[in-house]
């Protein structure tokens, strides 16, 4: 009986261990893509699609309490990039959960090299001044300017539709070129 329950209670405590929220580090740059699969089943998430020939599979699981769209995409057999992305119903709501995000992020990475979210008034009239553009630059939240940085956004999609972008193992290009 003892036999039966220890593993049990094992794979609870490595289940509840790691959260959807600590995505970002149960499934880090480099990790193995054939280890993928089985992190994201440990995190609740159901399998959308998987293709081998382009390297990018897809997830559908629950990131900071939310429902979340989960993409990754390797390349020579490791994870090159991981994209978390949360749909929100409004603006209001798009920000509340990427000012959540943001501050669960900066606890574990640090402040971020750039905050759009809180950009100050003068810095926007410089980056208006200086021909950036302003309304990616205030939707943005960078922690670094390597791919392997994380890097937080938020856009509308369509009409009345947010959306809530964690990614990491992407270019930061679009910042550095607005920066």
């Amino acid at each position: 009986m003892m036999n039966k329950v220890i593993p049990v209670l094992f794979a609870l405590l490595i289940t509840f261990s790691v959260h959807g929220e600590e995505r970002l580090a149960a499934v880090r740059l480099g990790t193995p893509c054939e280890e993928i699969r089985d992190i994201e089943r440990r995190l609740g998430s159901v399998e959308l699609s998987g293709d081998n020939a382009t390297g990018i599979s897809e997830y559908s699981g629950t990131h900071g309490g939310k429902k979340a769209k989960i993409v990754y995409r390797c390349a020579t057999g490791v994870l090159a990039e991981q994209t978390i992305v949360v749909t929100a119903a409004s603006r209001d709501e798009a920000y509340q959960f990427a000012d959540t995000q943001k501050v669960e992020l900066s606890m574990r990475l640090g402040d971020p090299l750039h905050d759009g979210l809180q950009l100050a008034a003068w810095r926007k009239m410089l980056f208006g001044f200086l021909g950036a553009d302003l309304d990616y630059l205030t939707a943005v939240v960078v922690w670094g300017r390597a791919n392997e940085d994380v890097m937080l956004s938020v856009t509308e999609s369509a009409t009345n539709l947010w959306q809530v972008s964690i990614s990491q193992g992407s270019s930061k290009q679009e910042y550095i070129l607005n920066s």
